[in-house]
């Protein structure tokens, strides 16, 4: 559909604010690296006293711009005390990488409806339990992946070693529950040991998280986790689970060293470890396993998938492993492809979870490539595949450019994926006076339930498959309000809409959100009352980031325009 008051507008750039560290000496000669790698590519030397800028601090590493540049040095070789006030810390004293910066991702507002809750065991009660080095680095880690989805760092709680026990966990999920409100977003991270336990209830097996203080109280099953998960999910518009955890032995039953010591990998220096603890020889076979889904669990309590976001470090037939200097291999990659490296491989505008897992499971691979006796797990995502954890800028989307043979987004996939955002425990109605329409003849008539006041926003992919609009509200109608259970018909009489082809099928969306947007936000040429942005890569991400950014329920309807 072709609106004739409209004229074509290009979308300008927005400005996107980036976060800068001042420059930082370096403290001896050293090598700029490709990698966060001893055996990585050497881009170029770096003398002493050469000036350096710190963009992150990762594991003992720190990414850093040298001229034209950028690449990774031993954080040891860099003077950081004047650099570290400008970035962000995580309470724990033994980390001497505790800084953050997130450039790449839009420097926007931390939320104080959305919270984090970071589970880390790397020592157990128990000594016969291996530890896990590289927790430590993981708390960080995850704290960089909390602050880049905008929760504020006075919203993260950390739960570590012996502070991290089976209660200690159940108590703190019960009090962020408490702490939510209807609408907040949670981020849930647990890095440690999984485990498999028999459970009689279940007839079986079942996997679980293993606690500091193990036994009965510290075994978490999947199915409890549900259950403490459940009440969180209810009032999230969207929660988001990381377990970098594994349950299955496999081979290492057999080799108490590889998890005691830990084993050398070819290509890097830390020693990895399995982040598997046997509780029984019954429950290391697979065969005796029952489901370790957590989506099944959770969703059979009411809550919708679209809500949900589970990803795991392994399938459950497989190893996870905890690096002792760089953390686990899920959390260190998810946590560098979310930052900085995942690519918008779909030309959204927007990069999802999915491509956020693409990019840390390519990652994983080359980080085991050289390793003869296991093979990289596969990390799995269940739930909400398009959930958007945090908006990139435009200055990032335009660098990951496109393969040649990627085929262009269309409108209607573009306001799909604005859409996959929605709390789906929002309900919006749409019914459509006619679904379709004569062109030159029949006008566009709908009207717009909820189940709760509002503000309503509707955009609409056009038939000519090329433009989106922001229909309403608009230049001539801004009363956008909506009451519970009472319909509100669109649009009005003051900007009424004909049908003026191309044949074809016009996708519409209508949002219903707790809070206004601010249109203005889109910087776009008006020549009539409607808004018209071109269906490119930043016109999107720009839509996205400002439609998406706080709660809303939404509802999507199709209008074909014929002859």
């Amino acid at each position: 559909m072709r609106l004739k008051t409209l004229a074509a507008a290009a979308l300008a750039a927005c400005a996107i604010a980036q976060a800068q560290d001042p420059a930082v000496q370096v403290l001896r000669a050293t090598e700029l690296r490709a990698d966060k790698l001893p055996t990585a590519a050497v881009l170029r030397q770096l003398p002493q006293g050469a000036r350096v800028q710190p963009l992150s601090l990762e594991g003992g590493w720190a990414w850093v711009q040298a001229g034209s540049e950028r690449g990774w040095v031993r954080a040891g070789t860099l003077q950081l005390a004047t650099a570290t006030a400008a970035a962000a810390s995580v309470p724990s004293a033994r980390m001497t990488a505790g800084t953050m910066q997130t450039l790449g991702v839009r420097s926007l507002t931390p939320r104080a409806n959305r919270h984090a809750l970071v589970i880390t065991v790397g020592t157990y009660a128990d000594p016969n339990i291996a530890p896990l080095p590289g927790t430590r680095v993981d708390v960080e880690s995850a704290t960089q992946i909390a602050r880049a989805m905008e929760i504020p760092q006075e919203n993260i709680r950390y739960l570590a070693d012996e502070k991290a026990t089976g209660d200690g966990i159940r108590k703190a999920l019960r009090e962020l529950e408490q702490q939510m409100a209807e609408g907040d977003r949670v981020y849930i991270h647990f890095s440690g040991h999984g485990t498999r336990t028999h459970d009689a209830a279940a007839g079986g097996c079942v996997e679980s998280l293993l606690a500091h203080d193990g036994g009965a109280r510290g075994t978490l099953t999947n199915r409890e986790m549900a259950d403490l998960l459940a009440p969180l999910t209810r009032k999230a518009d969207k929660m988001f689970v990381m377990y970098d955890a594994c349950h299955s032995g496999g081979v290492l039953t057999a080799d108490a060293g590889i998890r005691t010591r830990g084993l050398l990998s070819p290509g890097d220096e830390g020693r990895l470890r399995p982040k598997f603890s046997p509780a029984s020889d019954e429950c290391s076979r697979p065969a005796n396993v029952k489901t370790r889904n957590l989506l099944p669990e959770v969703t059979a309590k009411g809550v919708p998938p679209n809500d949900v976001v589970h990803l795991s470090s392994s399938r459950d037939n497989e190893i996870s492993f905890d690096d002792e200097d760089k953390g686990g291999l899920a959390t260190q990659f998810v946590r560098d492809c979310l930052l900085r490296d995942a690519k918008d491989l779909d030309g959204s505008g927007a990069v999802t979870i999915d491509e956020i897992r693409q990019c840390a499971q390519a990652k994983l691979v080359k980080r085991l490539e050289k390793e003869v006796r296991f093979q990289p797990s596969t990390l799995l995502i269940q739930g909400n595949a398009g959930f958007v954890p945090t908006w990139f800028s435009a200055v990032q989307l335009v660098a990951a450019a496109l393969p040649t043979t990627t085929k262009p987004l269309t409108g209607a996939e573009a306001l799909q994926q604005v859409y996959d955002q929605r709390d789906a425990k929002r309900d919006v109605r749409v019914q459509a006076a006619r679904n379709r329409l004569a062109i030159g003849k029949d006008y566009l008539e709908f009207s717009v339930t909820a189940n709760r006041k509002g503000y309503v926003y509707v955009a609409m992919a056009g038939s000519d498959n090329q433009s989106l609009y922001v229909l309403f509200p608009n230049e001539l109608d801004k009363a956008n309000t909506v009451e519970p259970g009472k319909p509100l018909a669109l649009p009005r009489d003051t900007w009424r809409v004909r049908a003026s082809g191309p044949a074809g099928t016009n996708e519409l969306l209508v949002l219903v959100t707790d809070a206004p947007r601010d249109l203005s936000q889109l910087p776009a040429a008006k020549l009539g009352p409607f808004i018209k942005s071109l269906n490119n890569q930043e016109g999107r991400a720009n839509l996205g980031a400002l439609l998406t950014r706080e709660p809303f329920g939404a509802a999507m309807f199709k209008i074909e325009e014929t002859q």
